[in-house]
């Protein structure tokens, strides 16, 4: 029951970390400002693994 709790906890932290990160993002908008760069729901993973996997089938793609 206790790690069913933990893992709650970090699933909250993670959905706060997105919301403050979307309220930041509409703030920006609204105001006219550079809006901040996305950001992945689990930290430390990035959109570069999957922009990676893009540029090599267009690669691929443009070979053939």
């Amino acid at each position: 029951m206790k790690l069913i709790k933990i893992l709650l906890l970090v699933l909250l932290l993670l959905l706060a970390r997105k919301l403050a990160w979307c309220l930041r993002w509409l703030w920006c908008y609204y105001h006219g400002r550079e809006t901040p760069a996305p950001i992945s729901f689990l930290p430390r993973r990035s959109g570069e693994t999957f922009a990676g996997h893009v540029r090599r089938k267009e690669q691929e793609k443009n070979e053939d």
